[in-house]
């Protein structure tokens, strides 16, 4: 993740963004940020207090649930905002957006201007426009077809702390399965070098992982 803060580049890319007529009157101090492939814009260990606008690249939306089945959300790009749920104290649990496309978004920072945006009728209606296609989205979920080999890599990388899995038995319940199952899956990655066992019952993904 890049921010740029050079003026001629912001002012550039408020003039080709779906939203210059808003940006141009919101009284937000704005800045560019600039992803890479493969980074995470939005997850719930991260900070949420941006409000961004995708200017150009793509990015994908999905979430993971705590049985690590995923379910796929939407496909972001040119306009497509990020940010609102913080905007009204709402906390992202298990929604993730992950970079596919090198992207830029026009960026500010929410908390300074908090009070200010919600006297703002336009920039609200925008949000509550956003957020409610987001809800639709939910209701016609496309499911990802996982097996369970694959839902113990996704639970032990977005659900356990420090990628950590402690207590087969709990963990076994958790996605739905039996422990034996559970722990043969185990065997197998750590034989393969996926995960490590730091301790009885507990094992941890590598850094390859």
């Amino acid at each position: 993740m890049k921010k740029i803060y050079e003026k001629s580049r912001i002012q550039a890319a408020i003039s080709d963004c779906v939203y210059r007529d808003l940006l141009e009157n919101l009284e937000v101090e704005l800045f560019l940020i600039e992803y890479e492939p493969g980074e995470l814009i939005s997850a719930p260990w991260l900070d949420s207090s941006l409000f961004q606008f995708v200017l150009s690249g793509e990015l994908s939306i999905y979430l993971i649930r705590d049985d690590g089945s995923t379910y796929s959300l939407a496909t972001g790009k040119n306009g497509y905002i990020l940010g609102e749920m913080d905007l009204f104290h709402i906390q992202n649990n298990n929604i993730y957006a992950e970079v596919t496309k090198k992207l830029t978004s026009i960026a500010f920072i929410t908390n300074p201007y908090r009070e200010k945006l919600y006297q703002n009728s336009r920039f609200l209606y925008l949000t509550g426009k956003t957020m409610a296609q987001k809800i639709d989205a939910l209701t016609t979920l496309d499911i990802v077809p996982s097996s369970i080999e694959e839902r113990v890599i996704l639970y032990m990388k977005f659900k356990c702390e420090g990628r950590e899995l402690k207590g087969i038995e709990k963990t076994a319940f958790r996605l739905h399965c039996s422990a034996r199952q559970l722990q043969r899956i185990l065997n197998h990655y750590e034989k393969n070098g996926l995960v490590v066992k730091t301790g009885k019952g507990a094992y941890k993904l590598t850094e390859q992982t």
